[in-house]
């Protein structure tokens, strides 16, 4: 099983775009904070990670119409690892996220939800 939950903000405003036969996909970065205190010294360290994740049609229009930059949320898929070829004929390889699922993240602010989102 393949099921990747992540936790962090957006580190841009979500990308969409529509394929020839009309389905939409959008893109964005994600950055995943991670705060740790050494045992020994007691000091503490950070590390960031950033992840692409990618979805695909009503999500991907709700994503693009819900969120920006900054914003906190909770992703849930599959990671997917694609290849391809670029302009200086090197292969180039790159991780993403494909969510199935996308929420904003209650750990540090409110939500405030819309009616149409409790149907």
């Amino acid at each position: 099983m393949n099921t990747t939950t992540l936790a962090g903000n957006l580190t841009r405003d979500p990308e969409i775009r529509y394929l020839a036969d009309g389905v939409a996909t959008c893109s964005f970065g994600l950055a995943v904070n991670r705060h740790w205190q050494d045992r020994e010294s007691g000091a503490w360290s950070e590390a960031t990670s950033f992840f692409d994740i990618v979805a695909w049609r009503d999500l991907a229009e709700h994503i693009a119409l819900s969120l920006k930059k900054g914003a906190r949320i909770v992703a849930t898929g599959r990671l997917e690892q694609r290849s391809w070829t670029g302009d200086d004929g090197r292969v180039r390889t790159r991780v993403e996220l494909v969510a199935d699922d996308v929420g904003g993240s209650m750990k540090y602010t409110t939500i405030e939800f819309s009616d149409s989102a409790i149907d």
